[in-house]
C-alpha cells in the first residue's frame, strides 16, 4: 500500500476490552494506586479517582442495573464518553455542547437506561435494531410518562449523545444514521418548561436562620476557646498525636515494673484529693455508679487488662474516700461566659468529639452563609485562604470554583479554577476560619477527620462531603435546642419546616439582603456596611449565580411592596406630597401589569426591575417615587444593570420625587414625640435645643399638611 493510500484508509476503531482501565485518559487524584483502578469487565466502576473535588464522596457506576443484553454496549459508550479524545469534536459536529464531567456519568447512564429499558421491554436485542420510527414511539412514551419536564429533557438528551458517538461504537450499538427526531431540540419536542418565578431552592425561614447564625456566632466567639482547650486535653488520652487530625498512637502502653504501678496510682489519687475532684464514674447496668476503670487506665498509661486484673489497684481507688462522679469529666474548667455565667459547668470526656464537630459545623455555617459561596466551594477551601487587603482593610477569602470552570475549548477543568475575585467576608468569618484552623493541621479547611476514630471506610477526598455537612447542620440545631432545654433557655432555634441543607444558605442570604437589611441578623453579621460588597464581593461575577438570586428576591420584594401599597390605597390610605399622584398611578398600574408575570432567569428579573412602575422605595418618614432626571439625592449605582437607585438615607427634603403615606406620617409622629421631650428640657445644650426645635417644627408642618389634604383634598 502506498503512503497516500494508507493516509486515505479509515482508521481502525478502538474498542475497550474487559481488561481496559476505565479511567484510561482521565486525570487522577495524586497518590492514586493504579492497581486498584476499575476495568471495563467490572460490573461496578469506581470513578472517584478521577474526581478532584475534595468534598465529593465515593462515586461509582453500577451496570447491574442495565438490561443484560445491552450491558456491554452501555459500557463501551460510557467508556467513550470518559476517555475518547475525539469526544468534544464529535459533540460539536452533532450540535451538542460540552463534555460531561466524570461524576455526571452516573446520571448519564441512568438517563440512557430509559431508552435501554424501553428497548428491552419491547423485545429489541440490540440498539441497532431501533429505527427512526421506533425512536418516535420512545418519544411518545417519554411525553406520556409522569415525569418532570427536566427529567424528560434529560432522557431525550441521553439519546442524542448516544447517537453522536455512533461512529465510535460497534455496529450493534449504533442508532439510525439520521439524527433522532430530525435533530429537533427538547424545547421543540416537549414544549417550553413552565417554571415558577421563584428559585426552586426553598429559603430557610427567618426565625430559624436568625437564631442559627446567633448560636453559630456564640460557638465561634464565646465557646471556641474552651472547646479547643478540651480537645487538647482529650487528644493525648484518646491516643492521637497532640495537634493531629489523623489517627495513630503517640505512645505505647506502659508495662509496670517489679514495683508495679502502685506509686502512680497513689500519686493520681493524691492529685484528685488535692484538686477537690471526684473520681471519674460510669454507670452499671443496675443503675449504680463505679469508677470509670478504662479512663483511669488511660490516665495511668496502663492497659485496661492490667487495671481489670489487678484488684489491688482498684481497691486503692475504692478505699480512697473520694466520691465517684456521675460521669467522666476533663480537668478543664470552662471559663467563657454566656449571659454572665460560664456556659458549661464542666466538659465530659465523651462529649468532646461532639462539641468539636458542632464547633466545626458552626464555622462552616458562618463561612458558607456570610460569604455567599457555594457549599462545595466552602468545603474545598484550604488553610491560609483568609487574607487581609492592605488597601481596603477588608477580609478576603480565596478559593477555587468548579461551576463554569472551563478551558479555552469549553471543556470542564477537573481540578477547578482559582477565582479571580475573592469572597469578601465580615470579621465574624475571619474569626470562624481562625478557629477552624486551630481544630486540626490538615491542608483542607474542613477535613473529614477531626478525631481519630472518625476514620471509617471513606473513599472520598480529604474534605467533608455535602451529605455529612447537611447532617451536621441539623445536628447543630438539635444540640442547641437540647442545651436550651437543659438550662431553661428560651432562645431556641425554631425548627424549619424542611430539613436544613447547605444548598439553602445562599438562597436565604439573598432573601435577608433584600428583605431585612437592618434586621436582627443584619446587626449581628454586619450586613449594613457591606451592601455593595455582598453583591459584588460576596457573589463575585454573574457566573457565580448569586446575583440572579438577588434579582429574583428584589423582584419578589418589589411585587409584595406594590401589592401591599395597592391594598392600603383601596382601603382609603391618604397620600400627600409632590409625588402623590405618580405614586397612586404607579401602584395601580403596576399591580395590573405584573399580576401573574413569570420570570425564568435572573436577566429577566433585572430587566423588569427597571420598569418605572417598580421604582418606589420606602424610606424613613417618606416614600421615594423615583425618577432619575428629577432626583436631588446622591444616586447609588445599580449593581444589576445600568439603572441608578435613590439614596434614601440622603434624601433631599425639597425633592419632587417624595410622597408620604399614612405609615410614613406615623413614623414622623413617633419622631416628633421624642423631640418634644428634648425641646421641653430646659437644660438641653442651646445648640442641640435649637436644632431639635427646628426639626420638630418641620415635622409638625409635614404632619399638618398631610392631614389638611385628607380633609380638603390631596395636597399637590
Amino acid at each position: 500500500m502506498s503512503h497516500d493510500e494508507a493516509a486515505r484508509a479509515p482508521k481502525e476503531m478502538f474498542l475497550p476490552g474487559p481488561g481496559t482501565v476505565v479511567l484510561q485518559n482521565r486525570q487522577l487524584r495524586p497518590g492514586t494506586d493504579h492497581s486498584t483502578l476499575s476495568v471495563v469487565g467490572d460490573l461496578r466502576w469506581n470513578l472517584r479517582p478521577a474526581i478532584l473535588e475534595d468534598h465529593m464522596a465515593s462515586v461509582s457506576i453500577n451496570f447491574a442495573l442495565v438490561p443484560e443484553r445491552f450491558r456491554d454496549i452501555a459500557k463501551v459508550y460510557i467508556w467513550m464518553e470518559l476517555n475518547c479524545e475525539e469526544g468534544l469534536t464529535i459533540l460539536r459536529r452533532a450540535n451538542i455542547n460540552g463534555k460531561l464531567a466524570v461524576f455526571t456519568m452516573v446520571s448519564q447512564l441512568r438517563n440512557l437506561r430509559g431508552l435501554l429499558d424501553w428497548l428491552d421491554v419491547h423485545g429489541f436485542t440490540s440498539v441497532a435494531e431501533a429505527t427512526s420510527e421506533d425512536l418516535e414511539d420512545y418519544l411518545d412514551a417519554v411525553r406520556d410518562a409522569e415525569l418532570t419536564h427536566g427529567y424528560r429533557s434529560d432522557l431525550l438528551q441521553a439519546v442524542r449523545r448516544l447517537w453522536a458517538f455512533r461512529e465510535l461504537l460497534p455496529p450493534e450499538g449504533r442508532l439510525p444514521e439520521m439524527p433522532p427526531w430530525g435533530g429537533k431540540e427538547s424545547r421543540v419536542l416537549l414544549g417550553k418548561s413552565r417554571r415558577d418565578r421563584e428559585n426552586g431552592t426553598p429559603r430557610i425561614q427567618e426565625a430559624t436562620m436568625t437564631m442559627t447564625v446567633l448560636w453559630a456566632a456564640r460557638f465561634v466567639e464565646d465557646f471556641a476557646e474552651d472547646i479547643i482547650a478540651a480537645l487538647e486535653e482529650f487528644r493525648p488520652l484518646f491516643g492521637c498525636k497532640p495537634g493531629r487530625h489523623t489517627p495513630g498512637p503517640h505512645r505505647r502502653v506502659r508495662i509496670p515494673g517489679q514495683a508495679g504501678a502502685a506509686p502512680e496510682v497513689g500519686a493520681l489519687i493524691k492529685s484528685f484529693r488535692v484538686s477537690g475532684r471526684d473520681l471519674p464514674g460510669r454507670q452499671r447496668e443496675d443503675g449504680t455508679w463505679e469508677p470509670d476503670w478504662p479512663f483511669l487506665a488511660k490516665l495511668l498509661d496502663l492497659g485496661l487488662t492490667t487495671m481489670q486484673k489487678n484488684q489491688a489497684y482498684r481497691d486503692m481507688f475504692l478505699t480512697s474516700g473520694i466520691p465517684v462522679a456521675h460521669g467522666t469529666f476533663l480537668t478543664l474548667q470552662p471559663r467563657r461566659l454566656l449571659d454572665g455565667k460560664p456556659w458549661a459547668k464542666n466538659i465530659a470526656y465523651n462529649d468532646v468529639k461532639q462539641l468539636v464537630r458542632t464547633l466545626s459545623t458552626a464555622c462552616f455555617l458562618l463561612v458558607a452563609y456570610l460569604t455567599g459561596c457555594r457549599p462545595g466551594e466552602a468545603l474545598n477551601l484550604r488553610r491560609g485562604c483568609l487574607r487581609r487587603d492592605r488597601v481596603t482593610k477588608l477580609w478576603e477569602v480565596h478559593g477555587r470554583k468548579w461551576k463554569n470552570a472551563r478551558d479555552e475549548n469549553g471543556e470542564k477543568i477537573p481540578e477547578g479554577q482559582f477565582r479571580d475575585e475573592p469572597w469578601i467576608a465580615p470579621a465574624l468569618v475571619a474569626t470562624a476560619i481562625g478557629v477552624q484552623e486551630r481544630l486540626h493541621d490538615a491542608d483542607v479547611l474542613f477535613p473529614v477527620w477531626l478525631v481519630a476514630d472518625e476514620r471509617a471506610e471513606h473513599e472520598g477526598g480529604e474534605a467533608r462531603t455535602l451529605a455529612s455537612i447537611n447532617e451536621d447542620l441539623n445536628r447543630f440545631v438539635t444540640w442547641v435546642n437540647h442545651f436550651c432545654d437543659r438550662h431553661g433557655r428560651s432562645d431556641v432555634i425554631p425548627v424549619d419546616s424542611r430539613r436544613l441543607t447547605s444548598s439553602r444558605l445562599r438562597r436565604t442570604l439573598a432573601w435577608f439582603i433584600c428583605r431585612r437589611p437592618r434586621g436582627m441578623v443584619a446587626a449581628a453579621i454586619q450586613y449594613g456596611h457591606l451592601r455593595v460588597q455582598i453583591t459584588q464581593g460576596y457573589a463575585g461575577t454573574y457566573a457565580s449565580g448569586f446575583p440572579d438570586d438577588l434579582a429574583f428576591e428584589r423582584w419578589l420584594t418589589r411585587l409584595e411592596d406594590l401589592q401591599d401599597a395597592d391594598r392600603r390605597l383601596k382601603a382609603g390610605e391618604h397620600v400627600s406630597g409632590p409625588a402623590a399622584d405618580t405614586y397612586r398611578s404607579r401602584v395601580g398600574g403596576g399591580t395590573r401589569k405584573f399580576a401573574g408575570r413569570v420570570l425564568r432567569t435572573g436577566a429577566e428579573a433585572r430587566h423588569v426591575m427597571a420598569n418605572a412602575s417598580l421604582q418606589i422605595y420606602p424610606g424613613r418618614g417618606m416614600t421615594c417615587v423615583f425618577t432619575a432626571s428629577t432626583a436631588r439625592c446622591e444616586l447609588n449605582p445599580s449593581l444589576d444593570d445600568a439603572r441608578v437607585t435613590p439614596d434614601t438615607e440622603g434624601c433631599h427634603p425639597a425633592c419632587v420625587n417624595i410622597c408620604r403615606t399614612d405609615d410614613n406620617i406615623d413614623e414622623l409622629r413617633t419622631e416628633a414625640a421624642e423631640l418634644r421631650t428634648v425641646v421641653a428640657d430646659e437644660t438641653s445644650p442651646p445648640i442641640r435645643w435649637e436644632r431639635e426645635r427646628r426639626r420638630l417644627a418641620q415635622l409638625d408642618r409635614l404632619i399638618e399638611d398631610h392631614e389638611r389634604g385628607r380633609i380638603g383634598g390631596d395636597a399637590r
